[in-house]
């Protein structure tokens, strides 16, 4: 590429023209590539002079100030889009560099982003987020044959809605949509987040889809790791996935940032469909975790206020999640929370969190029982109250171990969601207890005793 990117600087510098561009909003311009926004072009040639193949083009792209009704604050994001199945498209590829201090950068890849969605009537590149201090920008199309027509460049600057500041926390969206049948009262509230209004989602799904959700998808960004408004990089995602992806809203239902602060994703509240795993979302929620996590570790905050939400979720919609069953959608066998690169070959979301979701989802259990019950002795003033179960974990069946003299009269299982299993044969004489007939997990055993006391014990079957 070195003998393009001198070219390049020649003509740049012999021919300064800028592209211009119809603004589709104050802060949003839609570049769409034609003849008269070509600079020059020339057969592409990789590092060292050798040529790709002999009908491969390199097209320049006149560089394109950078100006927007408002001031950049941090940053503006970059992204490139064309129709699916466009003639000559088969094999394109871009390269970008940015001008700041009157001084180019080296030319950069902008790789195509090989997940988009069933929503979505186009290809895209994927997102990039510039430096405010960037003044222009310039763009190479490598193709085979004529330049394709259709290529549009986005441009965004992410300006949050005014007198929001960064993000403020408010009400629970998980009360809207409508409300199907496995839906029930959760004792695991949904944690506190910053809504729609305030990062600045513009609009909605007109018409958005609903499903009952059985498996729990965790996602990463792959972007920046690190922000002063990581509000600003949510509306960044937004306007990615709406106007260069072309979906009807983000494609996350939840995002949650390094800091451990949640937003909420698409509109339309519990059990809206999103548009995040490999074409198979129905039956789904998707949770982007914000940063490259093939590049940095998930902060502690993140992951926390992950598994808080997922065990709403699975609390909410009688998920185990600590299991796996299939995905009807995907006819998929899948843990129940896994992560995107269980449906499709992608990294996502990072191996630094995938390797992680193990615990993930032994926290999230943990979450759900101490929502549901409290496991001890209900009350602690009763040194005399012993009871143990033997053993633990147990197969096929278990007996308890009481204190002496302690009769158990009722005894009752609990999965993780508080709910009663049926099918649980106890003997109050030999206190044996045989469940073999039950799927395996952790359970809560629920004791009352001839005075009636009670206590909470967890087992595990495996």
């Amino acid at each position: 590429m070195k003998k393009i990117v001198l070219l390049s600087l020649l003509l740049a510098c012999a021919v300064p023209f800028l592209s211009t561009a119809q603004e589709t909003s104050p802060n949003r311009k839609k570049i769409t590539i034609t003849r008269a926004e070509v600079q020059s072009s020339q057969p592409a040639e990789e590092p060292g002079g050798f040529t790709r193949n002999e009908v491969s083009m390199a097209t320049f792209i006149k560089p394109i100030k950078i100006k927007f009704a408002d001031k950049v604050e941090n940053f503006f994001t970059l992204a490139i889009n064309w129709p699916k199945g466009l003639e000559n498209a088969d094999d394109l590829s871009f390269e970008y560099r940015e001008k700041k201090r009157n001084k180019w950068s080296e030319w950069k890849k902008l790789p195509l982003d090989r997940h988009g969605e069933e929503e979505s009537t186009v290809e895209t590149t994927e997102m990039r987020q510039v430096d405010a201090k960037v003044r222009i920008i310039q763009i190479i199309v490598i193709h085979t044959g004529s330049l394709p027509e259709g290529i549009q460049i986005n441009l965004f600057n992410p300006v949050l809605p005014p007198n929001t500041g960064s993000a403020s926390l408010n009400s629970n969206p998980g009360q809207q949509g409508p409300a199907l049948p496995e839906l029930r009262s959760c004792p695991c509230p949904l944690p506190q987040l910053v809504g729609r209004d305030t990062w600045g989602a513009p609009r909605p799904c007109s018409s958005p889809g609903y499903a009952t959700v059985t498996h729990l998808v965790v996602h990463h960004s792959a972007g920046v790791n690190t922000s002063s408004n990581w509000a600003q990089v949510v509306l960044g995602i937004w306007d990615f996935h709406v106007n260069t992806r072309l979906y009807c809203d983000v494609a996350y239902n939840y995002l949650i940032d390094p800091n451990g602060v949640l937003y909420e994703g698409r509109s339309g509240g519990n059990n809206v469909i999103g548009a995040h795993f490999c074409s198979t979302n129905t039956g789904t929620m998707g949770v982007c975790l914000l940063g490259n996590f093939q590049e940095v570790q998930p902060t502690d905050a993140m992951l926390n206020t992950l598994a808080n939400l997922l065990a709403w979720k699975s609390c909410n919609s009688s998920i185990d999640p600590l299991t796996k069953s299939i995905h009807a959608r995907s006819a998929l066998d899948l843990n129940h929370v896994c992560g995107h690169r269980d449906g499709c070959a992608t990294e996502c979301p990072g191996t630094n969190v995938y390797t992680k979701l193990a615990s993930v989802r032994a926290k999230v259990a943990s979450n759900i029982q101490a929502c549901n019950f409290t496991v001890g002795i209900d009350d602690p003033k009763m040194d005399d109250y012993q009871i143990d179960i033997i053993p633990n974990p147990a197969q096929q069946s278990f007996r308890l171990q009481v204190s002496k003299g302690l009769r158990i009269t009722h005894l009752e299982l609990y999965n993780l969601m508080g709910q009663r299993m049926s099918g649980v044969q106890f003997d109050a004489t030999t206190l044996q207890v045989n469940c073999g007939n039950l799927p395996r997990g952790a359970y809560v055993v629920r004791t009352l005793d001839a005075q009636n006391r009670s206590s909470a014990r967890q087992i595990v079957l495996q």
